[in-house]
């Protein structure tokens, strides 16, 4: 099983007290931090908060090797489990940068835990994850979660307002937003999540997901979300080939890449050919951020969420299934487009999606790059090149089977 080393480096405050000895811990993932919280509130006997992620090594990318984090805690350490001995960098390590997330803030976490007990009673909370792109933690005994998210994401409870308003529970309740701090307080979802979901999973997640997206279309422009549209990915495409991401093709990869922004016009016209509006797209749908109870389903994670192409969406949840389920999914898909948008043709959009989607993951992680601290770039490092690499993978199979 794979596994992560935890070094945590811990403070009162911002005051530094010391480094708490290694330990491992079973998940390998450096953003999910609920049990690296939970073996330091035991050892050092006070509640712990995780701000940032420090450095990381040995490590493959998003998981694993060893991280060093930035912990602070509520109270005085337990005496003797720290090694108090000054660390010369923490200075350097812990010094403002202007792209640091409000949460990897000392007291960030504090914050939003504070604006959550407000509405919900005291509860003891769990924080479950941290990393650049959002804070979660859970208040189990309120059934609640709050999420803070980057400013470059969207505000998860700010979206599902929006859908509420056409299917009340195809996502989480909202107990309360703030939008100014990009803070939300949900309704826990019962069941599980839907990693391995069966064929009337799919076709009940995927046919209500399209009826929402059909009914706000014609209020795309008023959503408070990024805008990714098809007819700006040229012009994407070749801000990224100008910068980091091109430096890391190799020259018949950039060549490529160049035939592509070429050819670009042309596959956003065949996208477009199906008659499809620009709608809100979830941005991360496959099965893992759909959760079941056995009665009722519903979709969460709101945060990657923009208004683009709805084919985007069923391009993630195509190649997140394994090749028997794709079918069902896709057929379902286009039925649902058909029916709340009858006169289009959404299957004229399937092949262009395979390009496009790959194109705008590359937008994405380069976003992300664009606005986050340095020491956490290694999540993203590498990600827009690759997408480009498939992007180019992609259409050279639409031009085999034209």
């Amino acid at each position: 099983m794979e596994t992560k080393t935890v070094e945590a480096l811990v403070s009162v405050g911002g005051r530094y007290v010391g480094q708490a000895p290694l330990f491992t811990v079973e998940s390998p993932w450096w953003s999910e931090i609920g049990s690296v919280t939970r073996q330091l509130d035991e050892l050092l006997g006070t509640p712990t908060m995780v701000l940032r992620l420090l450095e990381t090594h040995d490590a493959d990318r998003m998981r694993g090797g060893r991280v060093l984090y930035h912990v602070q805690v509520e109270s005085e350490p337990r005496p003797g489990v720290l090694d108090p001995r000054p660390r010369p960098d923490w200075p350097d390590l812990t010094k403002p940068h202007p792209l640091r997330s409000t949460w990897a803030e000392v007291d960030g976490p504090r914050r939003l835990i504070s604006w959550a007990t407000g509405f919900i009673g005291e509860d003891t909370p769990a924080q479950v994850k941290s990393w650049n792109l959002s804070c979660l933690i859970q208040f189990a005994g309120a059934g609640a979660w709050a999420k803070a998210t980057s400013r470059f994401c969207s505000v998860d409870a700010d979206i599902i307002q929006h859908v509420h308003r056409y299917d009340a529970a195809l996502a989480p309740g909202v107990l309360a937003v703030d939008l100014d701090n990009r803070w939300s307080l949900l309704r826990h979802a019962p069941g599980i999540d839907c990693w391995e979901p069966d064929q009337a999973t799919v076709q009940d997640v995927v046919s209500r997901w399209v009826a929402v997206q059909a009914a706000l279309a014609a209020e795309a422009d008023e959503l408070n979300t990024p805008r990714m549209l098809p007819r700006d990915l040229p012009g994407e495409l070749d801000s990224l080939l100008a910068g980091e991401a091109g430096t890391q093709l190799s020259a018949e990869e950039l060549a490529g890449a160049r035939q592509l922004t070429e050819d670009l016009p042309a596959i956003i016209d065949a996208l477009e050919s199906s008659g499809l509006p620009n709608t809100l797209v979830h941005g991360d749908f496959h099965p893992g951020n759909w959760r079941s109870d056995g009665t009722n389903r519903l979709i969460v994670d709101w945060a990657d969420s923009y208004v683009g192409h709805p084919a985007a969406d069923i391009e993630r949840l195509r190649v997140w299934l394994p090749v028997e389920k794709q079918d069902n999914a896709v057929s379902t898909w286009t039925a649902a487009w058909r029916k709340h948008l009858p006169g289009s043709e959404p299957s004229r959009a399937l092949k262009p999606s395979t390009v496009i989607a790959e194109l705008l993951g590359a937008v994405t992680y380069q976003r992300f790059l664009d606005n986050i601290e340095p020491s956490e770039r290694i999540y993203h490092q590498g990600d827009p090149a690759d997408c480009i690499r498939d992007a180019v993978i992609a259409a050279a199979a639409l031009d085999q089977v034209r």
